[in-house]
């Protein structure tokens, strides 16, 4: 009789135990800051605004041409390449890939719109916004990956 009262009270220690040490272990629902990712993101990003202030301040000119510009899009499209595996290969990471993913066809989008032609510096406005937007999301996530943040 005391044996197995020692054995049950053995095993409610024990699970007791396991229980503290699992409830010390923190669950990551998203990945770790990665460097790589937050330079390339800022890298993007500086690339895309001098897209833009060489567009619109040569609006009007054959310099703001897609033709003239073509090199960009071939550019962006590796950069965002290497991003989108970069991202792909880091577990638990489907909100930055996510982002990733809405950069790429928002750069479709803009190739698309710039191969119509771009006419005026308020047509530019609204594009540029919304990168700036995704541009500021990524970043945010990137900073609070940083900082340990959820």
């Amino acid at each position: 009789m005391k044996l197995t009262v020692r054995f049950r009270s053995y095993r409610l220690a024990m699970g007791l135990l396991l229980f503290c040490l699992s409830s010390c272990q923190s669950v990551r629902l998203i990945s770790s800051y990665d460097e790589i990712t937050d330079k390339a993101v800022t890298a993007f990003q500086e690339k895309v605004s001098r897209f833009f202030i060489k567009i619109d301040r040569n609006l009007g000119t054959e310099n703001a041409a897609y033709q003239k510009n073509k090199s960009f899009y071939e550019d962006a499209g590796v950069d965002l390449n290497t991003l989108q595996i970069r991202t792909d290969a880091i577990d638990n990471n489907q909100i930055v890939q996510k982002q990733v993913a809405a950069l790429q066809q928002m750069m479709q989008d803009l190739e698309k719109l710039h191969q119509l032609g771009f006419n005026s510096h308020e047509e530019l406005i609204p594009l540029r916004n919304g990168f700036n937007s995704a541009f500021t999301a990524l970043t945010k996530l990137q900073l609070a990956l940083k900082r340990g943040g959820k």
